[in-house]
């Protein structure tokens, strides 16, 4: 699936004109930049939650749970 393109507007222009970049944020996300340089993303309410959902969801191999390894060790030795 390939990445919604992407909208650059200076901190002036976002401040100047929110309701437009609102409503762009809605369907692609919004880079604000400051000083030339990419500081903030705007992004609708719908994609933020997703991406704290998606964050819930993993973790670092070194914090997997024993409970979950456990299942993983069990799945990989019963084929052999």
């Amino acid at each position: 699936m390939a990445s919604p393109k992407r909208v650059t507007a200076t901190a002036g222009e976002l401040a100047r004109q929110f309701s437009h970049f609102s409503d762009i944020a809605l369907a692609q996300p919004v880079v604000v930049t400051k000083n030339g340089r990419a500081r903030n993303v705007l992004i609708s309410i719908e994609e933020y939650e997703r991406l704290k959902r998606r964050d819930q969801e993993s973790f670092l191999a070194a914090d997997t749970p024993e409970a979950f390894l456990a299942d993983i060790e069990a799945t990989a030795t019963k084929g052999k």
